[in-house]
């Protein structure tokens, strides 16, 4: 189930509940929505035999869907996310099921460096890029949440080198012990520029 529109303008707030189980997940997302008018961005399924339930709105309204959701979730909750102000970089990594493929960028000359940042949830990678756009000026590019991954997620950043340095540690920071790898190219090879997965 999708909102309709730019999904920046259901914010500014996002919710993210990620279940091991998919009936469970079906049942969160009843329990958030009943407890708070937070629109339903998304309730589907993830790799690995995962659900995902995604929230938005105003502040106070994620906050009590994300309360009602984590009491309901017990313990098939596998981790959480909840932003208050959703970087805009954030909103556009949940739009295609989970998968998001960048535009062109082999001639961008700000992209000197490139990040690759590997979670093993879906929240974890939501998170860590929120910090990362929040920390430093990088863009978002590949990203790949759950899909074909076995539950884990991948997103990579360009930008200054500068850049990728601090929002690689802001990421790092935000991730945790969920951060499966977190690696940085400099200059990264002409074959691979605009196409880091082929």
């Amino acid at each position: 189930m999708s909102a309709l529109g730019p999904l920046s303008l259901l914010g500014p707030a996002l919710g993210l509940l990620e279940l091991s189980t998919i009936a469970r997940g079906v049942v969160v997302a009843d329990a958030a929505l009943k407890r708070s008018p937070a629109v339903l961005v998304s309730s589907r399924t993830l790799s690995g035999g995962k659900h995902l339930v995604i929230v938005a709105g105003g502040v106070a309204e994620v906050q009590e869907a994300m309360a009602a959701g984590i009491a309901a979730a017990a313990t098939r909750l596998i981790d959480r996310c909840e932003l208050p102000y959703a970087d805009a970089q954030v909103w556009p990594m949940l739009v295609t099921g989970g998968v998001v493929v960048p535009t062109d960028w082999t001639d961008d000359a700000d992209a000197e460096a490139v990040a690759i940042v590997e979670t093993q949830t879906v929240c974890a990678a939501i998170a860590a890029a929120d910090a990362a756009c929040k920390a430093a000026e990088v863009v978002v590019r590949d990203v790949r949440l759950a899909i074909d991954l076995a539950g884990k997620a991948v997103f990579t950043l360009t930008g200054a080198l500068s850049s990728i340095d601090a929002a690689a540690e802001a990421a790092v920071a935000a991730a945790g012990d969920r951060l499966v790898e977190l690696e940085r190219i400099a200059q990264p090879a002409p074959e691979l520029r605009g196409r880091l997965f082929r």
